[in-house]
């Protein structure tokens, strides 16, 4: 195991200045590695550009009804413009660095292969996996990377600040690591290293994974930070800046992996694989990683399918069947000296699904207000509306009025200013509301 200092030195010197081991071959493939990476980057950012609002107008129309995206999109527009873009511009780097690395990676091992020669970096000849067992490792690769986000995920899916901020820090070290990794092991791995061995080096020297991860996430980073913060120069503007730090990061990485994980092959060479148990506990402990978090996304995908068509059903009260507790006299005669009486009002609401697909109505709250002031409230029962089919909900509303006003119930809510209000949870924390009776 290489010192905490010789850690260091590769991580904060040796590979950020890698550029100055290149030789005329090395060089040759680096320049042909950055040009082919703004070439799909640039593709990317086009499509992004071309069809960001087809993008956006196909999610209104799975999610609302056509006379609500007027209203949808203004909302979007006033109060979340800012936050919308830098969602985006983080969605379209992940996307983009995980494009980059699926269609550039014969390319990148060109870049290492050629710098670890150029500049004699290991003095062994190479000797490679053949390719599917390369392939195969980096499918196990994957599955813990895509484990350990889903993981970090649900982590911070919380309302408890500790766990938030645990799932920051999670996310940081799974970064860092995922960078190191991806760029370190190029090396290893042409000298016939398994994975097992090569994470085994890599935990092994933990300064060097978490500064090398660090400083080369920085562009990236800085990059999308500066133009999240600069909302002025525009979308096209900021995803541009937001690329070209993600180009610049991915090149210096490529060099400075395989110049900082050239001194890790004779460390490696002596670690051992890990017995049959071991292995076996780690398949499981994956498996059920995995297992577990496309148990809950499916969960969450599917009650997203649902809730979402809620808001396309029609909603109507159905007036004939209104019917109110009258109170008795005596009732009347204390509800006098009272200034006001409770009395339950019966009504059924019908839901229509016109759409294709099951609804599922869940969390929800029933308002009714008279000129503005909440005057009751209660809920619909949970239910199921078929696609194509129409459910009655009976609702009862406890409703405080004046005692001259009891027989006039009917004529009160439907013409002296009331509202009825259906608010839907369609996610953990946002309510919409569907307007049942509006002031006439």
């Amino acid at each position: 195991m290489l010192p905490v200092h010789k850690q260091l030195a590769l991580a904060v010197v040796e590979a950020p200045t890698a550029a100055r081991r290149l030789g005329k071959r090395s060089a040759l493939w680096l320049g042909i590695y950055l040009g082919a990476a703004a070439l799909v980057l640039g593709l990317v950012a086009t499509v992004i550009l071309r069809y960001r609002s087809d993008l956006l107008e196909l999610a209104l129309d799975y999610v609302l009804p056509s006379d609500w995206q007027l209203a949808a999109r203004l909302l979007i527009e006033k109060f979340f413009a800012q936050q919308e873009q830098l969602v985006i511009t983080n969605a379209a780097i992940a996307a983009s660095l995980l494009v980059v690395q699926i269609t550039l990676f014969p390319i990148k091992e060109q870049v290492s292969a050629a710098l670890e020669e150029d500049a004699a970096l290991v003095p062994e000849p190479v000797d490679e996996h053949p390719l599917w067992f390369q392939a195969w490792e980096e499918v196990k690769l994957f599955l813990a990377m895509l484990a350990a986000q889903g993981t970090i995920f649900w982590i911070g899916y919380s309302d408890d600040p500790l766990r938030a901020k645990l799932a920051i820090v999670a996310s940081y070290v799974v970064l860092f690591a995922s960078i190191a990794i991806d760029f370190l092991s190029p090396v290893l791995q042409r000298h016939k290293l398994r994975y097992s061995m090569i994470l085994k080096t890599l935990a092994a020297h933990p300064v060097l994974v978490l500064g090398f991860g660090a400083l080369f996430a920085m562009p990236a980073l800085g990059a999308t930070a500066l133009a999240a913060d600069h909302p002025a120069w525009g979308f096209a503007a900021q995803l541009g800046v937001a690329f070209g730090g993600q180009v610049l990061g991915i090149a210096l990485a490529v060099i400075g992996g395989t110049v900082a994980g050239a001194p890790l092959v004779t460390d490696a060479r002596r670690r051992t694989r890990s017995s049959a148990p071991v292995r076996l506990l780690a398949w499981v402990a994956l498996l059920g990683l995995l297992a577990w978090n496309g148990y809950r996304f499916g969960a969450v995908g599917r009650s997203l399918h649902h809730k979402s068509q809620i808001l396309k059903c029609d909603y109507a009260v159905d007036w004939d069947s209104l019917r109110a507790d009258v109170p008795s006299a005596l009732d009347l005669a204390l509800g006098v000296k009272a200034d006001k009486l409770t009395i339950a009002v019966e009504l059924d609401v019908e839901i229509r699904n016109p759409t294709s697909v099951d609804v599922e109505i869940e969390t929800n709250r029933l308002e009714v207000r008279q000129q503005g002031q909440l005057v009751a409230q209660t809920q619909l029962p949970e239910l199921a509306v078929p696609a194509g089919a129409t459910r009655t909900v009976h609702v009862t509303l406890p409703l405080s009025i004046a005692p001259s006003q009891v027989l006039r119930i009917r004529e009160l809510l439907t013409t002296q200013g009331w509202t009825m209000t259906l608010y839907l949870e369609v996610a953990d924390g946002f309510e919409f509301p569907i307007y049942l009776l509006t002031r006439s």
